[in-house]
């Protein structure tokens, strides 16, 4: 048994020297992503909840935050 576990820890004990002289890749430094412009928010004409502007159902010259309330009207 304890055979095995001192094979365990030469084995360990070699990837790890191993690991170390590898050489290591340098990384060119990732360009900042530009923030996004928060998209306006805009109450169902329904029912009130806030919808993103490009999401919602515009009927009438009203938001609406589905085709059913779109349908069902103010």
């Amino acid at each position: 048994m304890k055979y095995l576990v001192l094979f365990v820890v030469v084995i360990v004990g070699l990837m790890l020297i191993k690991r170390a002289q590898q050489p290591r890749t340098v990384r060119p430094p990732q360009p900042t992503p530009k923030p996004q412009i928060p998209e306006a928010m805009l109450p169902c004409a329904h029912c009130g909840v806030h919808s993103p502007a490009s999401r919602c159902v515009w009927r009438d010259g009203k938001p609406f935050c589905c085709d059913e309330h779109a349908r069902l009207g103010s």
